[in-house]
């Protein structure tokens, strides 16, 4: 998330740069625009490699099938209790699955306890949440409707999983934030090339 709103800094930067500059200047704005484009093209990138598991030392395969009549948006939540990490969490969050959709994910369980599967409806109430204390590295959920999920386990669940989700989304905004700033890069230097105005 760092690296997307820096790289969304840096285009506006260079985007005002490229507007109040002169038309002489034209071979300096060329190199500006296509560094700003590279800087934002690897910024979504590195956004996306860091945002999978990619080098976790002890990543957990989860695959899901949403077997309800609903919409419903599917996250792990790993717990950890130990002398070198002291306690804490983390969620990951995969994907919102359609009736009888599949989903495969995974993410890092290195030093925890327990982990949670829960699944949410479109108003946020949890339908489901399963927790796992086995140290495997996959596991298959069949996801149901729940009657009895233990009250105090779901509001934390809640509480977790709604920072997960404004944090979601404030990532697409900046995902999208960069693509919309990267294409006006690439049309101003089409004006550029073509001699336009500013």
């Amino acid at each position: 998330m760092t690296i997307l709103l820096f790289s969304i800094f840096l285009l506006i930067t260079i985007l005002l740069i490229k507007y109040f500059a002169r038309k002489k200047q034209n071979i300096g704005l060329k190199i500006l625009v296509g560094f700003g484009i590279v800087i934002g093209l690897s910024a979504l990138g590195l956004n996306s490699l860091f945002d999978d598991s990619f080098g976790a030392s002890t990543p957990v395969n989860v695959r899901t099938k949403n077997l309800t009549d609903k919409k419903l948006k599917i996250y792990a939540i790993a717990f950890w209790n130990n002398n070198w990490n002291g306690t804490g969490n983390y969620v990951t969050y995969d994907t919102e699955l359609k009736p009888n959709e599949n989903s495969d994910f995974w993410f890092e369980n290195d030093g925890t306890t327990e982990f949670w599967i829960v699944a949410k409806n479109r108003n946020g109430g949890i339908e489901y949440l399963q927790v796992m204390t086995e140290q495997k590295s996959e596991f298959d959920f069949e996801i149901t409707e729940s009657k009895n999920i233990d009250s105090d386990k779901i509001q934390i669940a809640q509480e977790l999983t709604f920072k997960t989700d404004k944090n979601e989304r404030m990532e697409k905004y900046a995902i999208w934030s960069n693509i919309g700033l990267i294409g006006l890069l690439i049309l101003s230097l089409t004006k550029i090339k073509t001699g336009g105005n500013n």
